[in-house]
């Protein structure tokens, strides 16, 4: 082989393997207004689905007007549905994107909502249905329309309920065409569900065109209820300067904390001499109030048990809404703990070795509330 052959052997060799992984890249076809439907009926299916479990919720609301907003939207597409939305005429395009916006809101609530109680995935299913009203009923067109299709917390978490508390809060609206660096910051407004400016306003602490980072004091008291954000970004044109933009909606409801209430009932077992064994009168008892944040403990009294066998532990749990889920007897040897699962992924356990009951948050507790 001649060394020109060899050379160009050798230099193929080593580019093979990017030509590989450039062949294996896969892009993203671009949004089309029939995606945009088929997005929105499959958010209205997944709704339906979580919403069994949520009977109380207004989920069911939700998933209505979200079949409105596929009729309407079919409707402005008329024939142009197949069409790329960056060439439709600028009414269809920015209302497929807000659409759009709002079908990723819906991912963001359906993750997000596994493993909370259901007084905090009921408040989570009402800013998601406020969300869905306001972009609903936000008109105007733009070249560029200004969306938000999330509401996240400083560390990138969804966020949808906002408690009162004493601490700073920091939360960012993401989306796109949020800020022309050529002109004047957007104007943010909080406002009610039903328009209503808010006493309390939040602050802007950064801002780009796919992101406004924003801050509540830790003394603001907010108002229960729907806390609904205005953003009227502008933008500059040719000749007329900078015009203001449709506006673009989020919502985050103000809730108070999900309380949880839980009854137990300790029985030790206890060595009673030459073999034999004594149950003892059980010990009853509630554990200070849980609200999803943090460990609750209890001590508990088992002084008249000097040599104990086994523990068993039952338990009750109450939840905000009334409904309640009991759990044991479950039982163990004495040296042993004991834990026991309950809705929303909270635990109760006992630990023999300091004789007290805990109350904990587990891996899976709510993810949209801060």
């Amino acid at each position: 082989m001649s060394m020109r052959r060899l050379g160009a052997s050798i230099l193929f060799g080593l580019l093979a393997p990017g030509l590989a992984g450039s062949a294996a890249a896969q892009i993203a076809p671009r949004l089309t207004g029939t995606t945009v439907v088929a997005e929105l009926e499959v958010a209205q299916h997944e709704l339906a689905a979580r919403a069994v479990g949520l009977p109380a919720s207004s989920l069911g609301a939700t998933g209505e007007r979200l079949a409105g907003m596929a009729d309407t939207l079919r409707k402005t597409l008329g024939g142009d549905a197949g069409k790329p939305l960056d060439i439709l005429d600028a009414n269809a395009k920015a209302s497929a994107y807000r659409a759009h916006a709002v079908v990723q809101r819906i991912k963001a609530f359906l993750d997000a909502s596994k493993g909370c109680l259901d007084a905090d995935a009921n408040a989570m299913a009402d800013a998601l249905g406020s969300t869905v009203a306001q972009v609903a009923a936000v008109s105007g067109s733009a070249k560029l329309p200004p969306v938000i299709d999330g509401v996240e917390t400083a560390d990138h978490r969804p966020l949808f309920v906002l408690r009162n508390g004493s601490k700073e809060m920091s939360f960012a609206l993401v989306g796109a065409n949020l800020l022309d660096a050529q002109c004047e910051d957007p104007a943010i407004t909080a406002t009610d569900a039903q328009g209503r400016r808010q006493e309390v306003q939040p602050s802007v602490t950064g801002i780009s065109p796919n992101r406004i980072e924003l801050k509540l004091a830790g003394d603001a008291r907010l108002q229960s209820g729907s806390y609904v954000l205005h953003v009227v970004p502008k933008h500059k044109a040719f000749l007329v300067g900078c015009k203001a933009q449709p506006e673009a909606v989020a919502a985050v409801e103000v809730a108070p904390s999900a309380k949880v209430s839980v009854s137990y009932t300790l029985t030790a077992t206890c060595r009673a001499g030459k073999g034999a064994d004594q149950v003892m009168p059980p010990v009853a008892g509630t554990m200070p109030d849980f609200t999803g944040n943090g460990t609750v403990s209890q001590q508990v009294d088992t002084a008249s048990c000097t040599d104990p066998v086994s523990y068993a532990i039952s338990a009750k749990a109450i939840f905000g809404d009334g409904h309640a889920v009991s759990v044991g007897p479950i039982s163990q040897i004495a040296s042993a703990g004991i834990t026991a699962g309950l809705p929303g992924g909270l635990s109760l356990s006992w630990d023999p070795s300091v004789r007290q009951l805990f109350v904990r948050p587990g891996a899976t507790s709510c993810k949209g509330v801060y």
